[in-house]
């Protein structure tokens, strides 16, 4: 089997349920203080998402005992800003 090679490029990261993720827009624009409420899966579609929530929403379901319900982002226009709680 032939080495895989990213020239230059590192592979990418999906984040685990409760790290805290930026998310880039349609116009390339990053937007933050989001929260992965879920672990990865491939839509309808063929995309692989994560359903994120803002990071109010989740502190608020946190508090409630309940799961966030956030929406599901393509996991190729996130970005993780912290290691996964507890680790």
């Amino acid at each position: 089997m032939l080495p895989t090679f990213f020239l230059g490029k590192k592979p990418p990261l999906v984040p685990d349920p409760g790290q805290r993720v930026r998310l880039r827009t349609e116009r390339s624009r990053w937007r933050g203080r989001f929260r992965a409420v879920s672990y990865p899966y491939t839509d309808v579609s063929g995309v692989v998402v994560v359903r994120v929530a803002e990071e109010g929403e989740y502190q608020e379901a946190l508090q409630e005992g309940r799961r966030a319900m956030g929406v599901a982002w393509p996991t190729k226009q996130m970005e993780i800003l912290s290691p996964p709680e507890g680790g």
